[in-house]
């Protein structure tokens, strides 16, 4: 998700205030809103190692209710002012990053993915308010009775019911967003399965659609595409806006092909990785590249309700890799050994598409690291925090890297000058 210049300007104010301009550059990490004394530990584990250009700012609590469902990690507004958190079962959560401050709740089931973990809701461009679609569900079997329709929720608890977007090869069913616009990669009879009465879907489309406006921009039939056939599922979507506003789009099918979608051309399966089950990857800031994380875990029985077993065995292979998405081609791979159970957290890239921020196995189990778009190189890396599925983005002028999980988010500087001569110094040992 894209972060505003703002956020920046939010954050850099915070510490100003806190410590005075002259000693931002050199001041400790701030608690926002974290009460307590036991803090220490987790401020440690946060600090990014060796020296470099990343420094751990801020830690903030944020003021989502700690009953909240932490499947999915929160999501912050594009000028970092407000955060939404979605359960569910529970609806969608609102409200300031500051305590004390507006928050409102949509009590109601709303559609996503659980298996999948992921939920089709964001926010617009300009913070107002997040953007998603409803749907009437039969309470007691799950089943849908009608197919989704956008809306806009905003905090002060207004929903505007937004155009319904029609296909006459079926109703929507699945809904991606593109940006913060109201543009959005749309599923149009997909899931009949899954309907109250269940039916055949008979010609299921892909389409690029205007939500805000209700229009269809430009829909295919996925069994016009030949290498689709007997492609399982819709597995995951991941986009960008280029410098011209055209939209590129990577669609994940399982089991295993990949289908790039660039706006105003017809869609085409790419040569990429050789399987797509819940492999988190993202495009490029330019959108030439994909980087795709490896799942590297190690393997064993796991250990339950006081059963011994013999430790996890270490496995070496491919934490991470970029390839060129066009034509599939490995720019650089990032390999190293896991000796814990872990999973891949979705990583992020910075809008100047200089760096990233992964998850990766290491010596303590998983940690997250700062690495170089260009190289693969680790530059820096802290242990990740156990707050809950994470989080991992940049603001939109790269100069901020944020981490968010659970009610909790840290804030890093990347100072660009000490970068540049960091990344050298790392690819010349």
């Amino acid at each position: 998700m894209k972060h505003a210049p703002s956020i920046a300007s939010f954050v850099m104010g915070v510490m100003i205030a806190a410590f005075g301009a002259d000693d931002v550059a050199t001041a400790a990490p701030e608690r926002i809103g974290c009460y307590g004394d036991n803090w220490g530990p987790t401020l440690a584990m946060l600090e990014p190692t060796p020296n470099g250009p990343m420094t751990f700012k801020t830690i903030r609590c944020l003021p989502i209710p700690e009953s909240w469902p932490r499947i999915l990690p929160p999501f912050l507004s594009p000028n970092g002012h407000f955060v939404a958190a979605f359960g569910f079962t529970k609806g969608l959560w609102l409200g300031d990053v500051t305590r004390g401050g507006r928050s409102h709740t949509i009590k109601e089931p709303l559609p996503g993915d659980f298996l999948l973990r992921t939920a089709p809701f964001a926010w617009l461009d300009d913070s107002s308010a997040v953007i998603g679609v409803k749907r009437h569900v039969a309470m007691q079997s799950g089943f849908a009775v009608g197919h989704l329709r956008p809306y806009l929720f905003a905090l002060d608890g207004s929903e505007i019911k937004l155009p319904e977007l029609v296909h006459p090869n079926g109703p929507l069913d699945e809904i991606y967003w593109v940006g913060g616009s109201g543009l959005a990669l749309a599923a149009f009879g997909t899931q009949g399965s899954y309907d109250k009465p269940k039916h055949k879907d008979r010609k299921p489309t892909l389409a690029l659609v205007d939500a805000r406006n209700g229009t269809i921009l430009q829909s295919v039939e996925r069994d016009s595409i030949p290498e689709l056939v007997g492609q399982r599922s819709l597995e995951a979507v991941k986009s960008r806006i280029d410098p011209f506003g055209k939209a590129h789009i990577l669609i994940a099918w399982a089991p295993g092909k990949w289908l790039l979608w660039v706006q105003g051309q017809p869609p085409r399966v790419v040569p990429l990785a050789s399987t797509t089950r819940r492999t988190p990857f993202t495009l490029s800031s330019d959108a030439s590249s994909v980087l795709i994380m490896g799942n590297l875990s190690a393997t064993g029985a796991l250990c339950e309700w006081g059963n011994s077993c013999s430790p996890p065995t270490p496995q070496s292979g491919t934490i991470a890799e970029l390839r060129d998405v066009s034509s599939g081609r490995v720019k650089w791979t990032l390999s190293g050994t896991a000796s814990y159970f872990s999973h891949s957290a979705a990583p992020g890239v910075s809008p100047d598409g200089r760096y990233g921020l992964i998850s990766l196995p290491d010596e303590n189990g998983t940690a997250i690291a700062l690495i170089s778009m260009d190289t693969g190189k680790v530059i820096q890396k802290f242990e990740q925090p156990g707050w809950g599925p994470i989080g991992l983005s940049f603001s939109s002028d790269s100069k901020f890297g944020i981490i968010a999980a659970g009610t909790v988010m840290a804030t890093f500087a990347i100072d660009q000058l000490n970068l540049q001569g960091r990344t050298k110094s790392i690819e010349q040992k």
